[in-house]
């Protein structure tokens, strides 16, 4: 207690009852949180009783890390420290029972949830051109988490919802049939089961005695009623977070959950962390005059820099995107230059995912490594979704989503009309389709589709058997791909992208064993026996996908909202123009969906991108674009006005000198090397 402020002190030693934790950026949130639960520990309070979640993978694990040297591990182990959607797996593997399943269900992520979507959409001629069903989806998912059932859904004459309200209850009947959660489910599916089964809620309120929960502003109607429904008498809530961070309204979170907590829960504590640890003083000066124009209801909190004053922000103006894309490859080149900052210690920040582009290019040319941040996910690749397949169909036979994926891939002659004709009869006996391909001789297929479904049932039976017997994942799986023929496709590849795709087998099996031998991929040890179900569960909530977020020495490139959460030295918040960000959505009066409230989430945007930086910020902007052979000149961001002088500076790039033959040699080698490791 003597190392923290006043402030977080005080969030720290309240013991009961209700409490907000206004959280400013860089305030040290995380380490109240674990604080706070060692102090209750102290206090009696047993291990299991308390439950803290947060909203990423990351930021769990970094918790669960940190509780270990504060109570030991034994205690740590019994926490219940997770994300809403691994809490949700708990409860469901011990609730699931409640909505008619059989004790087992399998989780789509969302690229398998696009796939039924787009099955569906094919399947009942909802349309003759192709659609974004990333946008039909995203209205379902909003529905549901508002628990508005396919009925309730209002009817409107817009083609996406016209389209979403007739694919909704189908989607619904696919993953009842399919034993299946979809990632909304995780949350929306235990506050149904919670709200309908009086006995399953005492239950559950009575396991716990305090509740924690962090990035409240994130929270969306379904996360906000899970915690009202778990929460007993005693209303031990305490929630952490930043309403001027709140970002994600366009999927559903509501800032107005933090705004409005102390109505939820009455006679609530209210503790302000305003000293920021992270960011020298001009960074906060500007995210500070920033926030304090937006036009909406928000907590007030003024950010105060413990590390004291420092560099100027620098402000930059290009002439176009292309010029101001060199300008940051050639001043990250110059920062690094003395070995004192890294690449990694550096990151490139925009509104928009095309922005990168320009930016990659230049990065590129001058040799500088980095990453895309927020990209492909590893376990989303098309050969890890394959293998992951194959394995999922061993736990769950009435996953046809993954049955359909590879009943023919590697190709074993089961074409389309065969499958139509397989899907026919299962739909006919009235069993499901794995079972169809078992009987596949009662069906009039070609001799090949037979031997092909033949092959294909025995190769998944003798796996299952392996697993039921005792062997371990990694020798059954490396057998199953085997027999399937899939691991002589990967071999047979040989393109550039086919050894990228073994290289990514290797290390999804690498994975496996990693799992097999109780270790997570940071090392920590695995507490629960392994099992193949229990690796599925992991791979669908990303648990073990850290590497694939490693930075390694590079400079990272993100979207804002992907950059919530990250910290760096350097920082440049490129594209600072209207129409850009803010983003033209929110600005154009020709769109319909643009309310008031989206210019304050683009202006805390904006601030969330300000309080990234460490050491120095570059705020940049282009002058003009080119549009059908004309040049339009491009207005600076609203976010610029207003700023305090002494905060910021007018920063021209240095007109570089020639570049002598040695120099240019190096930049050749790491160019050569960029796309030799490319």
């Amino acid at each position: 207690m003597a190392q923290l402020n006043p402030a977080q002190s005080e969030a720290v030693a309240h013991e009961r009852g209700p409490m907000l934790v206004l959280a400013g950026a860089g305030s040290g949130k995380t380490r109240v949180i674990t604080e706070r639960i060692s102090r209750l520990i102290q206090l009696g309070v047993p291990p299991r009783k308390i439950m803290a979640v947060s909203f990423t993978n990351k930021a769990a694990a970094e918790m669960s890390e940190r509780m270990i040297p504060l109570v030991g591990r034994s205690a740590a182990d019994k926490l219940w420290l997770s994300t809403f959607h691994r809490f949700g797996v708990r409860f469901l593997q011990r609730e699931n029972r409640a909505l008619g399943y059989d004790g087992k269900f399998v989780i789509f992520d969302q690229g398998d949830a696009l796939a039924m979507v787009r099955d569906i959409v094919r399947a009942e001629g909802f349309t003759d051109r192709n659609l974004d069903m990333m946008a039909v989806l995203t209205r379902i998912s909003l529905w549901k988490n508002a628990f508005l059932m396919p009925e309730q859904v209002p009817e409107n004459d817009f083609e996406y919802d016209v389209i979403a309200r007739g694919v909704y209850p189908r989607y619904q009947e696919a993953l009842a049939g399919m034993h299946a959660f979809d990632f909304d489910d995780l949350v929306v599916a235990p506050v149904r089961i919670l709200r309908d089964r009086e006995d399953i809620r005492e239950k559950w309120r009575a396991r716990f005695s305090y509740l924690m929960i962090d990035e409240f502003q994130d929270t969306n109607k379904a996360q906000l009623e899970l915690v009202r429904l778990l929460a007993n008498e005693l209303h031990n809530v305490c929630v952490v977070g930043d309403d001027d961070q709140s970002i994600y309204g366009w999927r559903g979170a509501e800032v107005g959950n933090i705004l409005d907590f102390e109505r939820y829960f009455k006679g609530a504590k209210v503790v302000k962390l305003e000293e920021n640890y992270r960011s020298y003083a001009p960074i906060l000066e500007i995210a500070n005059a920033v926030i304090k124009q937006s036009s909406g209801k928000r907590h007030d909190k003024t950010l105060r820099a413990a590390r004291g004053p420092g560099a100027k922000v620098k402000m930059v103006s290009s002439v176009n995107a292309e010029a101001e894309a060199k300008m940051v490859a050639k001043e990250i080149r110059a920062i690094c230059s003395g070995g004192v900052v890294q690449p990694r210690d550096i990151a490139v920040l925009y509104r928009s995912n095309t922005q990168a582009r320009a930016v990659e290019e230049e990065l590129r040319m001058h040799g500088i490594p980095y990453r895309v941040f927020g990209g492909t996910q590893f376990f989303d690749r098309k050969e890890i979704k394959d293998a992951v397949a194959y394995l999922r169909l061993l736990v769950h036979p009435r996953d046809t989503l993954s049955l359909r994926r590879v009943v023919n891939y590697p190709p074993r002659g089961i074409g389309d009309k065969s499958l139509k004709k397989i899907s026919a009869f299962a739909t006919l006996k009235g069993i499901p389709l794995m079972e169809a391909l078992r009987r596949n001789r009662e069906i009039d297929i070609p001799q090949n589709a037979q031997r092909g479904a033949q092959g294909f049932v025995a190769a998944l039976d003798t796996a299952r058997e392996s697993f039921e017997s005792g062997a371990s994942i990694y020798k059954t799986t490396e057998q199953l791909m085997r027999d399937v023929d899939y691991l002589a496709l990967l071999r047979d590849d040989k393109t550039k992208p086919g050894e990228r795709r073994r290289e990514n087998f290797r290390f999804f099996m690498k994975s496996v064993n990693r799992y097999d031998k109780g270790e997570h991929a940071s090392g920590a040890v695995v507490t629960d026996k392994p099992s193949l179900a229990q690796f599925l569960t992991r791979i669908s909530l990303r648990f073990d996908n850290n590497e694939e977020e490693e930075a390694g020495n590079r400079v990272t490139l993100s979207s804002l909202h992907s950059s919530k959460g990250l910290e760096f030295d350097h920082v440049f918040l490129i594209g600072c123009v209207e129409g850009i960000l803010p983003h033209s959505r929110t600005t154009d009066p020709k769109v319909t969906e643009a309310a008031p409230t989206d210019i304050d989430e683009e202006r805390r945007l904006f601030y969330v991108g300000v309080t990234r930086a460490r050491d120095q910020l570059y705020i940049s902007r282009p002058e003009r674009r080119e549009s059908r052979g004309r040049v339009v000149a491009l207005v600076p961001s609203r976010f610029l006005e207003g700023l305090p002088d002494e905060a910021w500076e007018e920063f021209v790039p240095k007109v570089e000198a020639a570049i002598d033959g040695d120099e240019l040699a190096n930049m050749a080698e790491q160019l050569l090397a960029q796309l030799r490791d490319s």
